[in-house]
């Protein structure tokens, strides 16, 4: 398996290079879009279906959900947190009430599983093979990175509820004080970039149809990644919340239009990073071949 960390020889302009040519003669932005309106499909029937599960456990379901309220308010643009809050409430009172939980589950899974088999086919792009795997195959494989990352968020908001009530917990009794809405940022970046890499490790790893791939917890495409996704992150924020003209445009929709623009850039930065990856791996590969046929040449003189 190639180191990746040593960019196949490449220098970083090169590489950058490289992996903007291929981004755009693979047509990642496209394939970014279809990811983009799967993960929108997916998110509303998997949260009424979380929401149904945390009712199981009323003690933590309260503290959960407003965990996640106030991680969305820190990512995403004002309008479209203001529109997550109130599906948030809504999607509660319809899970308390048990209604649509089949439906929603059946949703979910069908959107989940379909923007990642979406996802696979756009890193066999970047890595320039073809899908050979049985289709009963991809779409299992598709099913447990789907169940995999729902995991690892579930996982996540655990860390970042029970660390911020540690947090504050420690802070009193040690004669300080932080609101919560001082220590969720401090806990939960940490969490989310944790996260985010653990996710991008997974899609790296078994996302493409090459059979010697082994486990890397951190890979240059990766960290290109997470800081695609953070600068994307940071310029919508600031676009929408001071240039923008998206009430105008799109009314009350305005909130919507917002979050898959977010979800757009969100699956393009994880596109990007496997087209980076894909390059470092080329190029190690044809630096292996020219020291192969070198040493060839030399043996036969």
């Amino acid at each position: 398996m190639v180191n990746l960390w040593t960019l196949g020889q490449l220098s970083w302009r090169e590489l950058l290079i490289r992996t903007w040519r291929e981004t755009w003669e693979d047509a990642v932005f496209g394939q970014a879009a279809r990811l983009a309106f799967y993960h929108f499909l997916a998110m509303f029937p998997g949260l009424l279906l979380l929401f149904f599960l945390l009712g199981k456990f009323p003690g933590a379901a309260p503290e959960l959900r407003s965990t996640l309220a106030r991680s969305l308010s820190g990512i995403l643009p004002r309008e479209s947190a203001a529109l997550m809050q109130t599906m948030i409430e809504k999607l509660n009172q319809t899970a308390t009430a048990g209604m649509g939980i089949f439906s929603a589950g059946l949703g979910a899974a069908w959107a989940a599983v379909n923007g990642t088999w979406a996802l696979l086919t756009g890193l066999d792009t970047a890595y320039e093979v073809k899908e050979q795997r049985r289709p009963w195959k991809v779409v299992g494989i598709a099913a447990l990175l789907t169940a995999s990352v729902t995991v690892l968020f579930i996982l996540s908001l655990c860390v970042v509820t029970y660390g911020t009530r540690a947090a504050e917990a420690l802070g009193q009794r040690f004669g300080g004080h932080a609101s919560l809405d001082l220590l969720t940022p401090c806990i939960q970046w940490p969490v989310l970039v944790v996260l985010l890499l653990a996710c991008f490790a997974l899609f790296y790893r078994f996302g493409p149809n090459l059979s010697d791939r082994e486990w890397q917890w951190s890979t240059p495409g990766a960290v290109l990644a997470l800081l695609l996704w953070l600068l994307a992150t940071g310029l919508v924020r600031l676009y929408f919340e001071r240039v923008h003209s998206y009430h105008v445009v799109y009314g009350p929709l305005e909130g919507v239009a917002m979050l898959l623009l977010w979800l757009y850039f969100t699956s393009a930065a994880i596109l990007i990073g496997g087209e980076m990856n894909s390059e470092i791996e080329k190029a190690a590969g044809r630096k292996t071949q020219s020291n192969g046929a070198s040493r060839h040449a030399r043996e036969g003189r």
